[in-house]
């Protein structure tokens, strides 16, 4: 009789507690309509990607910069004025 005394005033508490917490946020600014005037996308970085998508970009693009670099460098420091004909990209030349 008492575990079935304490298993009601437990779950008795625990949906007062939920009750009075609730599932809303308090925080209005956030989820209001103002908040959504003012940044109608917040997912998007630029006009078309998101964050990731940029980032991504610009790895890719640090990327080939430093590995052509690496290919400029070597050019360079084997005294040779214009690039290879034997490279598998063309080459404006």
């Amino acid at each position: 009789m008492k575990t079935r005394r304490f298993v009601l005033v437990a779950s008795a508490l625990a949906i007062g507690a939920f009750g009075l917490t609730g599932c809303g946020s308090t925080n209005t600014r956030q989820t209001g309509v103002g908040h959504l005037r003012n940044n109608l996308t917040p997912e998007l970085s630029t006009l078309a990607w998101r964050h990731a998508e940029v980032n991504n970009h610009l790895a890719t693009a640090r990327n080939q910069q430093f590995r052509s670099m690496n290919e400029d460098l070597g050019r360079v420091l084997l005294y040779v004025d214009r690039p290879t004909r034997l490279t598998p990209a063309p080459v404006a030349y």
